[in-house]
């Protein structure tokens, strides 16, 4: 077998460097794509994170007969929400770095009834995008934008 290859094995400088170089490009444009698909993956998640709290607070108030409510709270770099039912705290969710609310959103209050003002949360991340959460007051559809 020795003679069929001759005494050569192995790569030369020039292969291993070829490759090393190929490893280095695409190592370069993950370290610059991966921080901004951070920051909207964030945004997704705490926006669905939030849509499907609101949709559950929704039905336990149609489920149980009681009325729930869902405060905003704008602090010092700590954006979180509060879910309380009949006044009792039942839940604190905090907003990961770089998401924020934009404005001040208005406190949800579900009745009995699964009923409640409309309004829209809207939340942004560090690169500026925007996702919206809206409850529509006419069907209280509660759906993502």
């Amino acid at each position: 077998m020795s003679e069929m290859w001759g005494d050569e094995r192995g790569f030369t400088l020039v292969e291993l460097l070829l490759v090393l170089l190929l490893l280095s490009g695409a190592g370069f444009v993950l370290l610059i794509k991966l921080p901004i698909n951070f920051a909207q993956q964030h945004l997704d998640l705490a926006s669905t994170q939030l849509l499907e709290e609101i949709r559950d607070v929704r039905q336990a108030a149609l489920a149980e007969n009681n009325w729930y409510q869902v405060k905003f709270y704008l602090q010092n770099g700590d954006n979180h929400y509060q879910i309380f039912r009949q006044g009792t705290r039942l839940k604190d969710v905090h907003l990961k770095d770089g998401i924020q609310f934009v404005g001040k959103p208005a406190d949800l209050m579900f009745d009995a009834t699964g009923r409640s003002v409309g309004t829209t949360i809207l939340l942004t991340n560090s690169s500026g995008e925007q996702r919206s959460v809206i409850v529509a007051p006419v069907g209280m559809r509660i759906r993502e934008s």
